[in-house]
């Protein structure tokens, strides 16, 4: 058992500082670390969720739960799977994990038509990015035709 926690805790420990590089270099290289927003210009389901994290654990919680309601909740949930990864790995596969897989896309479906519908395109963090990949790719087009 030690060795799987041990193995499980190297793992959790190289994704988050793969997922750290990531945030680093594309945050660099196109100033958003969102693919979304990198190549399409518009925010996903998940924008903010970085930026409510950071004001959540400096301590600036309304500012947080402002930038992206569902931080708290969805930290809570990967708490929750690593939790039953590292104890119980059986119930991953669960009737009722998938229940509230479906519940919480629900949500995030919900709450992102709302902040779309809300929010767009004059609320940060639910803007355009203009210098998008595919916005480039059409001025690039549209420069040639002209």
């Amino acid at each position: 058992m030690t060795g799987k926690i041990s193995k499980s805790v190297k793992n959790f420990i190289l994704v988050i500082l793969l997922v750290i590089l990531y945030f680093v270099i594309a945050n660099l290289i196109f100033g958003y670390i969102c693919p979304s927003m990198i190549f399409v210009g518009l925010p996903c389901p998940a924008c903010g969720l970085t930026r409510a994290g950071i004001l959540f654990f400096t301590g600036n919680f309304l500012a947080s739960l402002r930038i992206h309601p569902l931080f708290l909740p969805s930290f809570a949930y990967i708490a929750y799977v690593i939790i039953l990864h590292v104890k119980w790995p059986h119930k991953l596969n669960s009737g009722y994990m998938t229940i509230i897989n479906i519940m919480l896309l629900f949500v995030v479906i919900v709450l992102y038509i709302y902040r779309m519908v809300i929010l767009f395109p004059h609320t940060t963090p639910m803007v355009i990015n203009e210098n998008s990949v595919l916005h480039n790719i059409i001025n690039l087009i549209n420069m040639r035709r002209g």
